[in-house]
C-alpha cells in the first residue's frame, strides 16, 4: 500500500525486503536450532499450524514448548524457501504465500518435503513478524519412497502413517482439471 510518493515507495520496498528476510530467517533458525532466534520471528499471539489439523500452536509459549521438543529430535535439516508472494493490506499487516523444500535426517533416513506456507505478517515496533503460519504439503516422505510415492495421493509419510497431501488436490484450479 503506497500513496505513490517516493518515501512511500521506498518504505514499501523496505517492507517487502523485511518480509523476505523474515522468511529466510525462519529457515535458518530451524536449521541452526536457534530457538531464541526462531521465537523472535513470531508475535506473542502467533498461530503456527498445519492445514491438515495435525498441529496447531496458539501463542508464543505453545510454539516454544513444541519446538523445544522438535529441535531435540531433529537430525540435520536444510529448509529452503522458494517463491514468495506478499500483499500488504495495511502499513502493519500483510498476507503471503511461500513455497519451499526441506531435507531432513530422521532416524537415519533422508526425508524430503515440499511445503506451502500461508502467512499473515504483522509489523510490531517497526519489525515484521509472523502472526500466523500455516503449512500445507505436496509431499513429506523418505527420499527412497519419492520415485514411487510422488504420484500417490497419500504423499505424507510421517508420524507412523500415510496421509493425504493437501496440495495440489485441495486447490479449486487443480480440481477443475482433475
Amino acid at each position: 500500500m503506497s500513496d505513490g510518493s517516493l518515501p512511500a515507495r521506498i518504505q514499501a520496498l523496505e517492507d517487502r525486503i523485511a518480509v523476505d528476510d523474515l522468511v529466510s530467517a525462519y529457515c535458518l533458525a530451524i536449521d541452526e536450532r536457534d530457538l531464541d532466534r526462531f521465537l523472535s520471528l513470531f508475535t506473542d499471539d502467533a498461530v503456527l499450524r498445519h492445514e491438515d489439523g495435525v498441529t496447531r500452536l496458539d501463542g508464543l509459549n505453545a510454539i516454544r514448548e513444541y519446538y523445544t521438543q522438535r529441535f531435540a529430535g531433529y537430525g540435520v535439516t536444510f529448509h529452503t524457501p522458494h517463491s514468495r508472494l506478499v500483499e500488504f493490506v495495511s502499513p502493519h499487516e500483510a498476507m503471503g504465500l511461500v513455497t519451499g523444500h526441506a531435507e531432513m535426517s530422521q532416524e537415519g533416513d533422508l526425508v524430503l518435503a515440499a511445503i506451502r506456507y500461508t502467512d499473515r505478517y504483522r509489523k510490531v515496533d517497526g519489525r515484521w513478524l509472523f502472526a500466523e503460519r500455516a503449512l500445507a504439503f505436496w509431499y513429506y516422505m523418505k527420499a527412497s519412497e519419492l520415485p514411487s510415492g510422488f504420484a500417490d495421493g497419500l504423499r505424507k509419510h510421517y508420524r507412523g502413517g500415510r496421509l493425504p497431501a493437501e496440495l495440489p488436490e485441495s486447490l479449486p484450479t487443480y480440481q477443475a482439471w482433475h
